[in-house]
Formats: C-alpha cells, sequence, structure tokens
C-alpha cells in the first residue's frame, strides 16, 4: 500500500501547486477521490490543459501508470483477500471482486503466486517512483 500511497500524495501535492501557480482563467480542479484527482491532474497536463507544455512528459507517464496500476490498486483495496499456502509452502495470493458494470453485478477471483506477486509489486515500485519523480519535476517547474 505504500507505493500506492507514494504515488497518491504526489499527484495530491501536484495538483495543488498547479492550483497555485494557475490563472484565474485556468482552473484546476481539487476534488476529493484519489480517482478524480488522476482525473484532475490528466485533465491539466494533458494535450488541452492548461499546464500541457510543462506536464507532456508527465501525463505520458501518468496515463501509462494508471493503465497498468489502477485495477490492481483497486482489487488491492476493495478485494476480499486470502493467502494460501501450497504443499511447496510457496503462497498463492487470491482475490475476489465484486464490482457493478451496466447495472449488473460483475464478480471476479484473481490468484497470483508469489513469484508472480513480487514482479507485479517490483513494477508498481518503479512506475510509482518514476511518476513521483516526473511530478516533482513538474512541481518545481510550475513553482518557477
Amino acid at each position: 500500500m505504500h507505493h500506492f500511497s507514494t504515488v497518491e500524495m504526489a499527484v495530491t501535492e501536484t495538483l495543488l501547486t498547479l492550483a497555485k501557480a494557475s490563472s484565474q482563467s485556468e482552473k484546476i480542479r481539487l476534488r476529493q477521490l484519489i480517482g478524480q484527482r488522476f482525473e484532475d491532474l490528466a485533465a491539466a497536463i494533458g494535450p488541452e490543459g492548461p499546464f500541457s507544455a510543462k506536464g507532456h512528459a508527465a501525463f505520458a507517464k501518468l496515463t501509462h501508470y494508471r493503465e497498468h496500476q489502477e485495477s490492481f490498486r483497486a482489487l488491492l483495496c476493495h478485494g476480499a483477500i486470502k493467502v494460501t499456502v501450497d504443499q511447496n509452502c510457496d503462497w498463492l495470493l487470491v482475490i475476489r471482486s465484486l464490482s457493478i458494470r451496466s447495472r449488473q453485478s460483475e464478480r471476479g477471483v484473481v490468484v497470483m503466486e508469489r513469484i508472480e506477486a513480487q514482479s507485479r509489486l517490483a513494477d508498481l515500485k518503479r512506475e510509482g517512483q518514476h511518476l513521483a519523480s516526473i511530478l516533482g519535476q513538474l512541481r518545481k517547474a510550475a513553482e518557477a
């Protein structure tokens, strides 16, 4: 969860910095839920946003991060998780989820072996650190 929290903090700090640096005509939304903050940041630094020139590299990384990590975050935060141990003393992560799509329930089950989970964690850590770094650079550029 630490790796998600680090990115969420960087996104929020960046939004606050951009809001402070923006003019009256450049409204930067500051909504409460983290998914909304990701959307608000994407709107601010995306091709049509007021910080598109300074934020194009961060926009690409933010988009990549969301595509690869957002569903994983939702699973970990909202899924029912069990850890089981197999006969070789390796653990398995079993995540059951329930969501609503088009007014219908959608149940899912994800099973990860230890090696796969460690790989996902390494990817999450690497991508999160890179995104947080790029957002830090964007904050410095916006403050200048």
